[in-house]
């Protein structure tokens, strides 16, 4: 999904680079939500959906959660490898932790929400609208404190990926105690 992504994401470049480089701050909020945020997430959900929507292999809670962490880790895999290609190893340290573990948050609450709709009754679609909305709305407020380029909106970045990890973590554990694969 990064390829198709980065295609897409390129019918915007120069509206990104003008929001940058003139620091504004509303263009910085269409950019985030309106273009990466969708258009990453989007992707992401579709393929999540595709891959697990449909599969019987996922037949307890957690399932989903672990897929979709799965999916965002290989995503931020590769677009790591290629921005660390495009601006250095510098860059790709930077991203390397926090850009990966953010994936693994957007992607795996995407997933929770999808176990939740497929092994819910009755099945409500709704679950899977909120699941990409979750992910959606992170993602893009991710983004938006990081494109402000300023240490109050990265410190702000790091405690929204930070909680969403924390709550994904203890959601984990609550669907693992909640299996009805587990033993007595």
């Amino acid at each position: 999904m990064v390829l198709p992504a980065g295609l897409l994401e390129q019918i915007w470049r120069p509206q990104i680079l003008s929001s940058l480089q003139q620091g504004d701050w509303r263009g910085y909020l269409v950019m985030a939500f309106l273009v990466v945020a969708v258009i990453e997430e989007g992707l992401k959900t579709g393929f999540l959906w595709w891959l697990i929507g449909k599969n019987r292999e996922l037949d307890e809670p957690v399932d989903g959660v672990i897929y979709g962490v799965t999916l965002g880790l290989g995503f931020a895999s590769l677009e790591n490898f290629l921005w660390a290609n495009l601006f250095g190893f510098g860059v790709a340290a930077l991203r390397a932790v926090v850009t990966t573990l953010a994936h693994a948050a957007f992607t795996g609450w995407m997933g929770y929400y999808i176990s939740r709709y497929k092994l819910e009754e009755p099945h409500q679609t709704s679950l899977v609208g909120i699941g990409f909305l979750v992910a959606w709305a992170s993602h893009g407020l991710y983004d938006f404190l990081l494109f402000l380029r300023n240490p109050i909106g990265s410190v702000l970045a790091f405690l929204l990926i930070g909680t969403l990890i924390v709550q994904l973590f203890r959601t984990i554990r609550r669907l693992v105690g909640e299996s009805p694969f587990k033993n007595g």
